[in-house]
């Protein structure tokens, strides 16, 4: 090619640049996030095991996106998965219970989730009821013998949920849940993830009166929620700072907010207790010092909206999964914010990733949105002392 050839094409490659970066819109909005702190290493209680290559895997592709579980006093173990379904498990056996949304052989596919449903979190309540929080229809009260269900509430203030994520249970029957977004849907939490914005809450519910109150919001991709045993704060995973923070809902703080643990080795999802008195903490994903070659991309762009609004001009979202290190994490957090120990699969043998950890009796179940199966590990495989 002759000079003057490579110079024009050059010329037009910069004028079509130009062109994408200042007349085409943004999906995006951000603003600047500023990381101070240095990424963890994995040290102490952090260092790499294969522990999560331990898992069995159940029920193998014959559900997609078992994320978050419940236990009944039957021994029935409860989830829901991508398609909108609300499963049972008990003896073994795989039972559907309902369907939060419309059945359709479509669903499970990203053009109908809102339509079909996302449950996510759920719990029984003190009658036997499974309380779920789907990301589009809302909080719902189901029945696990006849698959009968009631929308608590699916809006607050008159605009609909988008992005419903955990949930946990007052002894008074107060349902605490997250509010992820109130900007995005579920099934776009990867421009949620890159545009880390503070648009997350959390919102009380009486499901008596039906009456529902704002507890505090600013949370930057409100994630799992735990409820203190004593009923005096919440703790909620901030996925998009990789930090736990504390809510007070009681007592002389009641009302204050408060970072709990910060600069966590990876992105916080569902946070649920075990039974040595700590809490196990799935990482939806990884950022620590070797994770990437490049480093944490989350961290690397924060500062730097132009950037961002940039390459989600160009590429389409799923395009940022290339940059997910391949490290499945699962960490053991103390209730006064110390990372006890941590459960690992480098190099996604068996796990990418995973959403919770659920302890029932002697059997941590792991759950991740995307996963093909349910995984189940011995609690004296990861805790052998």
């Amino acid at each position: 090619m002759s000079s003057f050839w490579a110079f024009l094409l050059s010329c037009v490659i910069a004028a079509a640049s130009v062109f994408v970066l200042l007349v085409l819109p943004s999906p995006i909005d951000p603003e600047p996030l500023y990381i101070s702190e240095d990424l963890p290493e994995l040290i102490g209680p952090l260092q790499v095991n294969t522990n999560l290559q331990n898992i069995k895997k159940l029920f193998q592709s014959q559900l997609v996106g078992p994320e978050s579980f419940a236990a009944g006093p039957d021994g029935s173990l409860y989830t829901g998965t991508a398609d909108g379904k609300i499963w049972r498990i008990k003896d073994g056996q795989l039972k559907l219970v309902t369907r939060t949304g419309r059945d359709d052989a479509a669903c499970g596919q990203f053009h109908m989730e809102p339509l079909c449903g996302r449950p996510k979190g759920m719990k029984l309540d003190s009658e036997g009821y499974l309380i779920v929080a789907d990301s589009y229809k809302g909080i719902l009260k189901v029945n696990v013998d006849t698959g009968d269900k009631q929308v608590l509430l699916d809006n607050f203030n008159g605009s609909r949920f988008l992005f419903l994520n955990a949930l946990d249970i007052a002894r008074n029957g107060t349902i605490y849940f997250t509010d992820s977004s109130t900007k995005w849907e579920r099934r776009n939490y990867r421009y949620e993830v890159i545009e880390s914005n503070s648009l997350g809450r959390i919102i009380a519910l009486d499901p008596i009166t039906l009456t529902s109150w704002l507890v505090t919001d600013g949370l930057y991709l409100a994630n799992g929620l735990y409820l203190s045993e004593d009923q005096s704060f919440l703790l909620v995973a901030e996925m998009s700072v990789s930090r736990l923070s504390k809510v007070y809902i009681d007592g002389s703080k009641s009302g204050e907010k408060e970072v709990f643990i910060t600069n966590l080795p990876g992105y916080p999802d569902n946070i649920k207790p075990n039974a040595r008195g700590n809490l196990y903490v799935g990482m939806g994903s990884v950022r620590f010092q070797g994770s990437s070659a490049i480093g944490s991309f989350l961290d690397i762009v924060a500062p730097y909206p132009f950037i961002k609004r940039f390459i989600t001009k160009i590429f389409p979202p799923s395009f940022f999964d290339i940059f997910l290190p391949q490290h499945a994490l699962m960490l053991e957090i103390s209730l006064d914010g110390r990372i006890v120990t941590s459960h690992h699969d480098p190099g996604a043998k068996t796990l990418y990733a995973l959403s919770e950890a659920f302890q029932y009796e002697d059997y941590v179940y792991i759950g991740h949105f995307n996963l093909p199966f349910i995984g189940v590990i011995e609690v004296k495989h990861l805790h052998p002392d």
